[in-house]
């Protein structure tokens, strides 16, 4: 599986990049830069090629996933994670689009396994996403009022869903479609702030 591992010894915590559609591992780290450049960071290529682009799961010609496809590449990323920071007391996601989706399954098929997640435009429905229990993660997702691709109405539910499993879900919201914005970095940064200052991340 290719990817970007860089380890820190000042930090028991590791950043996992998750980049969107055609991106690459590298992509978000301006992202855990501007959070915590003390962590290790670790970023995941998506294995699954779609037109060329990178993708981490496969989408279906009428924009459907395939559940149990879904499933195994969530397995296998997980036991890549844990073979690659074996050592890391806690990890943190970091997800974008297709990435902020896969994040978003990881998180429940295995929510001991991580501490926080970010999720930059996710879209996915919850009916693919385990029950998995979410009590004391952090979660915050990320939304575009004009995004055609995940509408905000979407990522609601996804709030409410995590919300339901336990988790402390936040939801921000920009004027703006599917493109990344530097006011999301900004958001996300207080809210790494304010859970790392209450010892919560």
């Amino acid at each position: 599986m290719k990817h970007f591992f860089h380890y820190s010894d000042e930090s028991a915590h590791v950043f996992i990049l998750l980049h969107g559609m055609g991106g690459r591992e590298t992509d978000l780290l301006p992202v855990s830069a501007q959070l915590d450049p003390s962590m290790s960071v670790l970023g995941i290529r998506g294995e699954v090629g779609e037109k060329g682009n990178h993708r981490y799961f496969t989408r279906l010609e009428n924009g459907s996933f395939d559940k149990k496809e879904l499933q195994n590449r969530t397995e296998e990323i997980i036991r890549f994670i844990q073979k690659k920071a074996e050592n890391i007391e806690h990890l943190h996601l970091i997800g974008y689009s297709n990435g902020a989706n896969m994040a978003a399954s990881l998180l429940t098929s295995d929510p001991d396994l991580f501490t926080s997640a970010l999720l930059f435009h996710p879209s996915i429905s919850t009916h693919y996403l385990e029950n998995g229990n979410l009590e004391g993660k952090k979660v915050l997702m990320t939304a575009g009022a004009i995004d055609q691709q995940a509408p905000p109405g979407q990522t609601a539910a996804l709030k409410k869903f995590f919300t339901g499993l336990g988790a402390s879900a936040s939801l921000s919201l920009t004027d703006h479609g599917h493109e990344l914005m530097k006011s999301e970095f900004d958001v996300a940064a207080e809210w790494w702030k304010s859970n790392e200052e209450d010892g919560e991340v």
